[in-house]
């Protein structure tokens, strides 16, 4: 099969990102430098976005849930078994995180390029449809990242959910 990243785009679940309260003040967040090189090989990194870009969306994810802004995933999205993680595999878009169980993340998700064989048992033994984004994954490292910000797409930052900064 061929790797269709707008499919898996399409694909991803949604979840709402709601605006803050209008108690939540934050300082001013400046935009962050757009990479001009790829990171798509670098260590911790993921679909080229570098393990620095991943890190601080993971902290926003983090804290637009602790103040009420989102809810995560409770249930894993392949097997069922409660959610311990969140997964993106577009680190530009916060509404596209997804809900999964330590084993289906770390071990075989992001296993899968050593052990392709393994994610794939794993989404047939999970009875996984052909159209969902677990289907729809690249099975060779693949630049989302790059394609993202050709699209004007960016790491996103707090100022972009909310208008009440100080």
């Amino acid at each position: 099969m061929t790797f269709d990243p707008d499919a898996l785009l399409a694909a991803l679940p949604r979840r709402v990102i709601r605006p803050l309260a209008p108690d939540v003040t934050i300082r001013s967040t400046k935009a962050r430098p757009i990479p001009v090189s790829s990171a798509l090989f670098d260590k911790g990194a993921y679909n080229g976005f570098s393990d620095r870009e991943r890190y601080r969306t993971a902290d926003l994810s983090n804290w637009l849930a602790k103040i009420g802004s989102t809810e995560r995933p409770g249930t894993c999205d392949i097997c069922r078994a409660p959610a311990e993680d969140e997964h993106a595999e577009d680190y530009y878009d916060l509404t596209s995180w997804i809900g999964l169980c330590r084993r289906c993340h770390r071990t075989v998700l992001h296993g899968r390029f050593a052990r392709p064989g393994r994610w794939l048992a794993l989404l047939d033994e999970c009875e996984v449809p052909d159209r969902h984004w677990a289907r729809l994954v690249s099975d060779a490292p693949f630049d989302l990242a790059a394609l993202q910000r050709s699209r004007g797409r960016y790491e996103p930052i707090k100022a972009n959910y909310t208008a009440n900064i100080r």
